[in-house]
């Protein structure tokens, strides 16, 4: 009899402990989220601040008036006369709660805006049609531009932040 007790206890020692289990690990999913870093400024390579900025702090703009924009490739012995349409648009921070958006609306409409559009000229004058044509080459696109872009936008700044953050690139390799 006293061994069906201890046996008893055990297992309601174990159910216990295993439901207690339970618990902490659909806790932990639920209010663990990789994503969220510490609060404040993130240092990406030492020479420019970036942080992190929710869908709503920021703003969009479009380059070439929202239209598609016709460049020419660099020409190949098979394609000597390839183009390309590109249609660009930025997602840019606007800062907390939105306090720099008429700041960086200016500074990309009417100080940055043409050049912004030339380095999107320049980078597709410097590539060839099956280059354009492959997948990878949009993504490595996107990552350049917004780099490119950013240092356009900060060349006259001395704390150098990220405005860029999102590129969205359409191209059509014909």
């Amino acid at each position: 009899m006293e061994s069906k007790s201890i046996y008893t206890i055990l297992l309601a020692i174990i159910a216990v402990l295993t439901l207690t289990l339970a618990v902490l690990i659909i806790f932990l999913f639920v209010t663990y989220n990789p994503n969220v870093r510490a609060a404040g400024d993130v240092q990406t390579d030492g020479t420019m601040t970036e942080r992190i900025v929710p869908d709503d702090e920021m703003i969009e703009f479009k380059l070439f008036n929202g239209e598609e924009k016709m460049f020419a490739l660099k020409s190949e012995p098979e394609h000597p006369d390839a183009i390309v349409l590109v249609s660009v648009s930025l997602k840019c921070d606007a800062g907390p709660k939105k306090k720099k958006a008429n700041e960086i609306t200016t500074l990309i409409t009417e100080l940055y805006l043409s050049e912004l559009e030339e380095a999107v000229g320049d980078y597709f004058a410097a590539m060839t049609l099956s280059e354009a044509r492959e997948l990878e080459t949009r993504y490595k696109a996107r990552d350049d531009l917004i780099n490119t872009f950013n240092e356009i936008l900060n060349a006259n700044k001395h704390p150098m932040e990220k405005i860029v953050y999102k590129v969205t690139l359409q191209m059509f390799a014909q």
